[in-house]
């Protein structure tokens, strides 16, 4: 389960990083097999060499274009079966609340565990539930507590395994390979989810949302399968260092504020963290309710659209989300990124309030174009952030982003439904958009984040 908007798409802390080692010993070069991290040149396409990053990148696309089939199969499920808004909402929160809880476990757990190894084990149990769900669809009309008896652990290893996705990559790559490795996942992952979105209802219309459910739970398997293939993973250092996963990273210069910070050390020195962990808070409290509740409701009710339209709206936040990780390669030498991205935030809040005015297509059109302004430098944001965090704290530093970001969820679903029931959807776009703006004009109050 995801949502189709994150705001986690801000601007890293700059911390020192670790002084690169000059050589490897020999037994680090034993350890480093065909999938291991090392340095490239010559571009993206060269880091299809890597092996272990041709079965993430394969893997984590397949599972990202079964995200977006059941973004639309689950609502449409429950909908059309005699639930309302607020019993989606209910499903929602009751997937949210566990997947917020566990993600710092999660972060915990990735730090002292290869994230491969809980990545893995995650999918294997949420193909297990996907497979349980889709039966239930099958058989008719799946009651409400038995939606929420599967959503409850479908959060909880949701929010185990993200904080491990997010350290995946620099666990496979150096910090030369690191910014060309987010471009292509996110691109992947932006090109799954506008097909999956924009192919969703199609499926959804031929196989039913339970046939479609069943497909979702195929993409878990796909995924499952890559990493178990892995081998001979390495943990990259901030610094750009590849160690065996058994190991722990080599010495450096500034060990007191880097190698040897301790976790709530790093947090209550980072000033840009500080400020990007109460933005994501904010952000997130207004846009998991509005894309899981108020827009399936805004198409199936006001709109009087139908599943394909709401996979055609989905579609256009995949089409914009390629087109902004392709423009942040473009720009990501230019200066006063800090700036591009508060207004590109600014952006995407008009659209959200514009979102409801223009029936179907223009919502194509709004989630296109708030799509292309905050995806387009998700890449530089995340890329920052795990160059310059410790490594030893990568998994719960990003735990805690993604806790940030998502750990609102549960209320945010769970208002959501109940708003969408007594006032309708249609009001809840245009307060989003408001409560974004406010956001981003307190950024650029900040100059931490405005000299980005």
């Amino acid at each position: 389960m995801s949502t189709s908007f994150h705001p986690e798409e801000l601007a890293p802390a700059s911390t020192p990083e670790r002084v690169k080692q000059t050589g490897k010993s020999d037994a680090q070069r034993g350890s480093m097999e065909a999938g291991a991290a090392k340095p490239r040149a010559g571009g993206m396409t060269q880091l299809f060499k890597n092996r272990n990053f041709t079965l993430l990148f394969g893997g984590q696309t397949i599972s990202t274009f079964g995200d977006a089939l059941y973004m639309v199969a689950l609502p449409w499920l429950i909908l059309t079966t005699g639930g309302n808004a607020q019993e989606l909402g209910m499903v929602l929160s009751a997937y949210g609340v566990p997947r917020a809880l566990c993600m710092l476990a999660g972060g915990w757990l990735s730090d002292r565990l290869r994230p491969r190894r809980l990545m893995l084990l995650a999918d294997t149990l949420r193909l297990l539930l996907m497979g349980v769900l889709a039966v239930l669809a099958f058989g008719g009309h799946p009651l409400l507590w038995q939606l929420c008896a599967i959503a409850v652990p479908l959060g909880a290893l949701a929010g185990a395994f993200t904080p491990a996705s997010m350290a995946m990559v620099p666990a496979l790559l150096g910090k030369d390979d690191l910014p060309a490795g987010n471009g292509l996942m996110m691109a992947s992952m932006q090109g799954a989810n506008l097909i999956g979105s924009a192919v969703a209802g199609v499926i959804v219309a031929g196989l039913t949302s339970a046939g479609t459910l069943a497909l979702d739970a195929v993409t878990f398997l796909v995924s499952a399968g890559s990493l178990a293939l892995m081998r001979g993973t390495t943990h990259a250092t901030p610094g750009g260092n590849q160690t065996d996963a058994g190991q722990q990273p080599p010495p450096a210069s500034t060990q007191e504020v880097g190698a040897q910070i301790s976790f709530w050390g790093y947090l209550g020195t980072s000033r840009l963290i500080q400020i990007t962990l109460l933005m994501f808070i904010a952000s997130s409290l207004v846009t998991g309710g509005l894309i899981e509740v108020a827009l399936p409701a805004l198409v199936q009710g006001p709109m009087h659209g139908s599943a394909s339209g709401l996979g055609f709206i989905l579609a256009g936040w995949g089409a914009g989300a390629l087109i902004g990780s392709i423009l942040a390669g473009m720009l990501g030498k230019r200066k006063s990124k800090g700036l591009m991205i508060l207004l590109g935030g600014l952006i995407m809040a008009v659209m959200f309030a514009l979102l409801p005015v223009g029936g179907v297509p223009g919502a194509v059109g709004c989630m296109l174009l708030a799509a292309i302004a905050s995806s387009g430098f998700s890449v530089l944001f995340f890329t920052a952030v795990q160059m310059n965090i410790p490594g030893h704290l990568m998994g719960r530093v990003m735990g805690l982003l993604m806790f940030s970001s998502l750990g609102l969820y549960p209320i945010s679903t769970a208002l959501a439904g109940v708003f969408a029931n007594q006032f309708g959807p249609a009001i809840l776009f245009p307060f989003a958009g408001l409560v974004l703006a406010v956001v981003m004009l307190f950024g650029m109050t900040q100059k931490v984040l405005r000299e980005l």
